[in-house]
């Protein structure tokens, strides 16, 4: 199965599909509200960062803000925090809750192409958001690039049968559908150790445990309708007959059982080229 070559496609990731929150708010939605797992998606990232007193991270792909929106409490009052995004419209959402933290700093940036001088940051995030850029390699080079010796990177990302599940119930509902979890083909947790190790010395996979038990219908069809594949494939006046489609299925069972494969990669020891 091959990956959306919409996922990797910059216009079109930066004017359609995150031209405004909406489409990522749905997605996020869906994991807070029906996942079965005891921590939090968050939790599971923050436990990863370092120490931010008096250190510089980097944020690409920050999208709308949300976690670094929650959880400013959890940084140093000196930390400082650079929250990029492709598309201006997600960091319109942010500004007004983090333009007055002195902490933070919201700019529009291609991470393939890093506006910094060598070596100006101590760690790197890139949450769910490589498989999104079309050069992955050049992208990880200028991560490389901005890390100061010592430095890191965090990449969070989904498994090779993420959300299958759900893809098979797409498909007995429409069967021209294809697959809602070939997004992060071009890098996922099968994948991506052997593409951070080209540019660092150190790489390590953490898993996060969880899935989604979803006992409503519409909040389903609003994820569903939110990805690129579904919006290329199957028409909006079918978002009624889903519904109903969700809906029988949560009445004879109680819930729709959805797997994830997700985690994360922490890499050290930045290669200079």
């Amino acid at each position: 199965m091959n990956s959306d070559p919409q996922s990797s496609d910059r216009d079109y990731l930066r004017t359609v599909q995150y031209r405004t929150a909406d489409n990522l708010n749905a997605r996020i939605q869906i994991h807070k509200r029906f996942s079965t797992s005891i921590q939090t998606w968050e939790d599971f990232i923050f436990e990863h960062l370092p120490d931010l007193g008096a250190k510089r991270l980097l944020a690409l792909g920050c999208g709308n803000a949300t976690q670094w929106r929650a959880n400013r409490q959890r940084f140093a009052p000196d930390a400082t925090i650079v929250l990029t995004d492709l598309s201006e419209g997600m960091l319109t959402e942010a500004r007004p809750e983090l333009e007055g933290d002195k902490r933070f700093t919201l700019l529009c940036m291609d991470a393939s192409r890093l506006e910094f001088e060598d070596a100006s940051f101590d760690f790197v995030t890139a949450n769910h958001m490589l498989y999104h850029v079309p050069d992955i390699a050049q992208t990880l080079a200028e991560v490389a690039r901005v890390l100061k010796p010592g430095g890191g990177l965090m990449a969070a990302t989904n498994g090779a049968n993420y959300m299958l599940d759900l893809d098979q119930l797409l498909t007995e509902f429409w069967p021209a559908y294809g697959g809602l979890h070939t997004m992060s083909l071009k890098f996922n947790l099968e994948n991506g150790a052997d593409q951070l190790r080209q540019w660092f010395g150190q790489v390590e996979k953490k898993l996060y445990s969880g899935d989604l038990w979803v006992t409503e219908a519409l909040p389903l069809v609003d994820y569903v309708f939110s990805t690129p594949r579904v919006q290329q494939l199957i028409p909006l006046d079918q978002r009624e007959p889903m519904r109903a489609f969700f809906q029988a299925r949560i009445n004879r069972s109680g819930g729709i059982l959805i797997h994830k494969e997700t985690g994360l990669f922490l890499a050290n020891q930045p290669k200079k080229v």
